[in-house]
């Protein structure tokens, strides 16, 4: 008997799903966001959220006019165009069966690596956690929980780390030494690349499509060319009118930025990062990573703010993240000495994925047009539209998802180079 044409479709998209499903690392680590899809035309595929608030200690019995305002910060997401598998059959290739489950099978590997892979350099370009090291065992990871720990950076929605392919490879022995990873390992671990359960406060994977980072330039330092006072805020003026102001960037003057490129990982001379909560000094330098580069400004995640900087006001100190005031003639230098490769981590929620949902639906009201839309467990829509040409007898297939991938907070997320 020969397979319908809605039997085949029907059976290739569920077998895509559930590929893509198991193929899907990182989509399921991180936070998923959604708004209504009218609402996204209407603002050009782009909205803002807020983040959370940070409130000061008042000491005192009498609080007569010592009152504070209150700061909403916010960031924006954006969702990119489809990603698509598009391609085109002829009767002849519908004869096998297994000829669809192959394509199923390739298509999903195809749309979840990438989908890995945008994710992967999201944070490898913008997060500003970062160490080289030169140790190949659970120091390696364990670090990465003390900067975290230390800066008290929230992990209530868990936290991961991804170690590349080679980094893994030499930890491998030590790794596979410790009790800790035996006992919690599993089939569905091993499909899903992970490595272990609670290693130095991270889930652990590997990650064959982890990004890099560039080595810097050179040794070179630069100073800083005028004091930073640069505030917390959720909007500013721009011709009159108060817009949405993205909380996570910060401009620092550089006195000659040469030998300085988009991606560096950056310290100033004196400037230690702080616990957000109870602002202890860490009596560690704090990170600051370029994004962006105009003439002798420097834009970085995260904004630098600190509680002494002249100006600044109580609610306004309650974000401070830094020791001291960043004044000019700083000394500033670049710690991503040896690049390459990173082994990423994260708090979870610190990464979102935007879902773009579409009205796939009425293309269904077209001629010959038939469609068909699923979400998967991570909250990301996947979808298929096919139709035939009775000229070619062959028959159109395109599978796509929408999404876009923000660093929401990149204070919270960043990157360890394995540097023997």
């Amino acid at each position: 008997m020969a397979l319908s044409s809605g039997k085949i479709i029907a059976t290739f998209f569920d077998k895509t799903l559930k590929q893509l499903e198991a193929e899907d690392t990182m989509t399921n680590l991180v936070d998923v966001d959604s708004i209504n899809m009218g609402d996204m035309q209407n603002t050009s595929d782009q909205y803002w959220r807020n983040v959370e608030q940070q409130a000061p200690v008042i000491v005192g019995r009498d609080l007569t006019g010592l009152a504070t305002g209150v700061i909403e910060q916010v960031y924006p997401l954006t969702i990119s165009a489809p990603r698509n598998d598009f391609f085109e059959l002829n009767t002849s290739n519908l004869r096998d069966e297994g000829f669809m489950d192959r394509r199923a099978k390739a298509a999903a590997k195809k749309l979840a690596a990438d989908m890995n892979k945008q994710i992967a350099d999201e944070v490898a370009a913008k997060g500003t956690l970062y160490y080289e090291s030169a140790s190949a065992d659970f120091d390696f990871i364990a670090e990465a929980d003390a900067i975290m720990d230390e800066r008290q950076a929230n992990r209530d929605m868990g936290a991961s780390f991804f170690l590349n392919s080679r980094t893994n490879l030499a930890a491998a022995g030590n790794l596979a030494s410790r009790t800790l990873y035996p006992n919690n390992r599993s089939e569905e671990a091993y499909a899903r690349n992970e490595i272990g359960k609670n290693v130095a406060g991270f889930d652990m994977y590997r990650a064959s499509f982890a990004g890099t980072i560039a080595a810097a330039l050179n040794a070179t330092t630069t100073t800083v060319s005028a004091n930073v006072t640069d505030v917390p805020a959720g909007q500013h003026t721009v011709g009159g009118t108060l817009v949405n102001l993205d909380y996570r960037f910060g401009t620092i003057p550089f006195t000659a930025v040469t030998n300085f490129q988009v991606g560096d990982v950056i310290t100033i001379a004196g400037v230690n990062s702080l616990g957000m909560m109870d602002k202890t000094d860490t009596g560690q330098l704090m990170t600051f990573r370029i994004i962006d580069i105009n003439a002798l400004n420097v834009t970085v995640y995260p904004k630098p703010i600190a509680a002494n900087q002249a100006g600044i006001t109580t609610d306004e100190a309650a974000y401070a993240n830094i020791s001291t005031a960043i004044l000019s003639a700083a000394v500033v230098s670049k710690v991503n000495v040896a690049g390459g490769k990173v082994n990423s981590f994260w708090a979870n929620d610190s990464i979102c994925v935007v879902n773009g949902r579409e009205p796939i639906e009425l293309l269904g009201q077209f001629a010959g047009m038939k469609v068909e839309r699923e979400t998967m467990s991570n909250g990301v829509d996947l979808y298929i539209a096919y139709d035939a040409s009775i000229s070619t007898l062959n028959a159109q297939i395109r599978l796509f998802t929408r999404y876009g991938v923000v660093d929401k907070d990149p204070s919270r997320n960043g990157n360890a180079i394995y540097a023997p």
